[in-house]
């Protein structure tokens, strides 16, 4: 058990269950946006990929308050094993979001007028979201794996 007093252990892993909860809330969001698959069809990549972008900071959110849980309590196992998912979902970000601006051309030929604005501000968003997203879990996924080695924790 990690140094603190036994409240604050208990604390930490209330954190630790509801963030379980917000990060199976985002993961289940993304799996059912991406089922069934049509992996080729450009405008259900587009809005796939602009809806799963929406929903990160939830699964971030829920990722975070697992991987600060772990870490004030001293599970070193689950410091690893949420260092290997933030390092996946890196991953996968980064892939729907390659996915994404290859459609992007194709969606602003496809409309005009006020639709054109959106689909403007939808590629915007996706690509800030996708991007911070991917670099933060990244980091964050780097950080937990080197923290992990750390004696002591």
């Amino acid at each position: 058990m990690a140094s603190g007093t036994r409240s604050e252990f208990g604390a930490w892993r209330w954190v630790g269950w509801f963030s379980l909860v917000l990060a199976l809330a985002g993961v289940g969001d993304w799996v059912l946006a991406w089922i069934p698959m049509r992996i080729g069809n450009p405008e259900w990549e587009f809005g796939t990929v602009a809806a799963t972008m929406s929903g990160l900071p939830l699964m971030a959110m829920g990722f975070a308050g697992l991987l600060a849980s772990a870490t004030a309590r001293g599970e070193r196992w689950q410091v690893i094993v949420m260092g290997w998912v933030l390092l996946l979902f890196a991953l996968v970000i980064l892939a729907a979001l390659a996915l994404f601006l290859l459609d992007v051309p194709l969606a602003l030929q496809a409309v005009e007028g006020p639709a054109y604005v959106g689909i403007v501000k939808a590629s915007i968003k996706t690509s800030l979201l996708g991007g911070l997203f991917s670099v933060a879990y990244l980091i964050a996924g780097i950080t937990a794996l080197r923290h992990s080695g750390r004696s002591g924790s």
